[in-house]
């Protein structure tokens, strides 16, 4: 199984930049998680777009989902002209309804899959299980697990620490985990997110291989998120940089 960077900052990106979003690829799967700013551009920088099988929304947070209009225009022209003869698997959550519905309106483009309705059931692609989970964030967040027979990978997604978090990460080969904030700030982990320490300490008491941190604030210092999470974490820390792929 192997995941590419697409994007990896929040709640904007820098200069040549993008959002929240990776490709998870495994025996010619491909898997998009999460479509944030600028990251359908950089998808098309490794594979053909037409190529994609499932796209997962963790919420509806402009950083993480807004290129979903980038991407129905193309798979719209893709099915016109023949070069795509099935609509994308699209996973997201059913709230805010108002965005879901319009998603859940382009039918001759995308299936629409609720995420609640698909934590209820096996998603299995080929060798390969998508589940899901709800995480702590001030809007309907959910976490991913993607399993095959000897690779276990999660994703946290947007969520403030809570120890079911831990329980959803256990014995992963990789956690993908925000790191949205320094440990000088704190205080603001009520708003949702984690700090780089918080993120380390998920790692080791799941009992993870490796942590990625990911969901940077532009203008933050990564050396020292890194930094921070290794305090926590016994394991290899490893940073989400655009492009950068980890195989396991």
């Amino acid at each position: 199984m192997q995941l590419m960077v697409l994007g990896c900052y929040a709640p904007y990106a820098p200069a040549l930049g993008a959002c929240s979003g990776y490709l998870i690829q495994n025996e010619g799967l491909n898997i998009m998680l999460d479509c944030g700013h600028g990251t359908f551009a950089q998808l098309q920088s490794y594979i053909d777009f037409r190529k994609l099988h499932t796209l997962v929304i963790s919420h509806f947070h402009p950083d993480h989902y807004v290129d979903i209009y980038a991407i129905r225009h193309a798979f719209s022209g893709a099915l016109r002209d023949g070069t795509r003869k099935e609509p994308l698997i699209v996973y997201a959550p059913s709230e805010p309804q108002s965005i879901f519905e319009e998603i859940s309106s382009w039918r001759e483009v995308f299936i629409t899959i609720p995420l609640e309705d698909a934590m209820l059931r096996e998603n299995r692609f080929g060798n390969v299980t998508l589940s899901f989970f709800p995480t702590t964030h001030p809007m309907p967040c959910f976490g991913i697990k993607i399993s095959s027979a000897e690779e276990k990978f999660t994703y946290t997604s947007d969520t403030a620490w809570t120890s079911n978090l831990v329980d959803q990460c256990l014995d992963s080969n990789i956690i993908l985990a925000e790191a949205s904030l320094r440990e000088t700030d704190i205080e603001h982990t009520n708003r949702g997110h984690m700090t780089a320490k918080q993120s380390g300490l998920l790692a080791q008491n799941a009992r993870a291989k490796t942590l990625i941190l990911t969901h940077f604030w532009p203008e933050y210092n990564l050396d020292q998120l890194k930094r921070e999470a290794e305090t926590s974490f016994e394991g290899l820390v490893e940073l989400a940089q655009m492009g950068k792929v980890f195989t396991f």
